[in-house]
């Protein structure tokens, strides 16, 4: 679309570039734009017309009527991509929406120099039926005007030519929709699966050079080779393919274009540098990965937000219990975002209980340990700190029926129920870090699957083999290939034929 200038004398049209040289030189240090000539020049009347041209940006629709009125119009993208007769309906269709206020009620001419839309739009024609659907309805958004539709020839529309070539020279951020946004974070949060793994391993000039080196069996010499095959031809005896993917050991060979999101993964529940690092070695591997690791963690600001001091001594440990729940420490922890919590940690497994609790009294207490021997029994030996719930006489009545044995931490010195007192502050350090991603239980329940799923510094086991005896599946056993599930799905696809 583009536009012409005539004098209200009617003494004919004058070209845009004229206008911008009389204006040069009446200011000589502006510049001007189409827009601008048109107000500078108030004496002067528009008319729009629209004429064919090649693919453009821009679009421009204006009515004029004892006075002047201007708009500019910027296709977005998906109306770049429409055809030209599309565009040509567009032009017409646009600028009746946009001055529905003047036109609606009254009669008015359009008119095109693209022929085939004087039989589309016509208002004295049926719609064709082989007209596209879009077409279809701006010809039914039409049909509440009165208008008649009339062709001129391109070489007498020429009066649209001249703002069109004069495109504006800032380009218009479109902005996304709800809906696309919505899904757009969607996809974001969805974990790495091994058709991803598969896809971008192939694709990925080094893996699959390795993946090639492996299903043959034959490797270079370390000597011949570059520096990113040689972390792979050191494990080559160690190396194997499942599925697709490339494996070394039990862990997956992550390919380039996924580690960002795998150390996403490993870093959601902001477990930690070494966590991170013992998590990861269940799951997946790549050259560096531990010192990606180490800057994903660093550069995490809500972890360095709340980072602690190291401890100033070393604290004597407890005799390790030989069986699970046969010792457990409890603590409370709170108030935190307006909650108290009460921590139970088994002594042999580590393995870590958390309740949000709406009182801190010794019978909610009782009410919710009782809970806990129902489902895993009841401990031999009970260590708490000196607080008000734990001294109470209700408290040790309890105890003493169900024969656990109490033992108090001493006085102002909470390091004695240290295992308890460690995992609060990995707790607190985890909810404080996700503060404001999700609800708190939300928040805690991910924090304790990646807790109770990761070794522990002091047994290199993870809290769920200990405990239970098995590992509890999480998102990141997406990434492994599973003969079980290859096993159903072809069991699916025989039953479908």
């Amino acid at each position: 679309m583009s536009y012409s200038v005539k004098r209200r004398n009617g003494s004919g049209h004058q070209p845009v570039s004229q206008l911008s040289r009389k204006l040069k030189n009446i200011w000589p240090h502006q510049k001007y734009s189409p827009t601008t000539i048109l107000n500078r020049l108030s004496v002067w009347h528009v008319t729009l017309h629209h004429m064919e041209l090649e693919p453009c940006s821009h679009m421009s629709c204006l009515m004029a009527k004892n006075g002047q009125l201007l708009m500019l119009h910027e296709l977005r993208k998906a109306e770049r991509n429409y055809a030209q007769i599309e565009r040509e309906a567009l032009a017409i269709v646009f600028g009746v929406r946009k001055f529905h206020q003047y036109l609606h009620g009254n009669k008015f001419t359009l008119l095109t120099d693209h022929r085939p839309l004087t039989s589309i739009l016509s208002p004295v024609k049926g719609t064709p039926s082989m007209a596209a659907a879009r077409m279809q309805r701006w010809a039914l958004l039409l049909s509440a005007h009165n208008y008649t539709l009339q062709y001129r020839k391109g070489a007498h529309h020429a009066n649209a030519d001249g703002l069109s070539r004069l495109p504006l020279p800032l380009a218009q951020k479109e902005k996304q929709g709800a809906v696309e946004v919505f899904y757009a974070s969607q996809l974001d949060t969805l974990p790495v699966s091994v058709a991803e793994i598969r896809r971008d391993t192939l694709s990925d000039v080094t893996l699959s050079r390795v993946l090639e080196m492996v299903t043959i069996g034959r490797f270079p010499a370390a000597k011949d080779t570059d520096q990113e095959l040689s972390p792979y031809l050191m494990r080559r005896h160690e190396l194997t393919i499942q599925q697709g993917c490339l494996m070394w050991g039990v862990r997956v060979v992550v390919p380039p274009k996924l580690r960002s999101h795998v150390l996403k993964e490993l870093h959601t529940a902001h477990p930690g540098m070494v966590r991170m690092k013992s998590l990861a070695r269940s799951y997946v591997w790549w050259p560096g990965i531990d010192s990606q690791i180490e800057l994903q963690a660093k550069a995490c600001h809500s972890c360095q937000r709340v980072q602690k001091e190291p401890g100033l001594a070393p604290l004597h440990p407890w005799l390790w219990p030989s069986c699970p729940w046969e010792r457990i420490h409890v603590d409370f922890a709170g108030p935190f975002e307006g909650h108290m919590y009460l921590v139970v940690v088994d002594a042999h497994s580590k393995w870590p209980e958390v309740h949000i609790m709406d009182s801190a009294t010794a019978g909610k207490t009782i009410q919710v340990l009782r809970g806990l021997f129902s489902r895993h029994g009841i401990p031999h030996v009970l260590v708490s700190d000196n607080g008000p719930q734990f001294c109470s006489e209700e408290f040790r009545v309890f105890l003493k029926v169900n024969g656990v044995k109490h033992i108090r931490s001493a006085p102002h010195h909470p390091a004695t129920n240290g295992l308890a007192e460690r995992f609060v502050q990995t707790f607190k350090h985890a909810l404080k870090a996700s503060r404001g991603t999700a609800p708190v239980q939300q928040r805690l329940d991910t924090f304790l699957l990646t807790y109770r799923n990761t070794p522990h510094a002091t047994t290199r086991e993870t809290p769920a083999i200990l405990f239970l005896g098995r590992k509890l599946r999480s998102r990141l056993d997406f990434l492994k290939p599973s003969v079980a599930g290859a096993v159903r799905r072809s069991q699916d696809a025989q039953q479908q034929c």
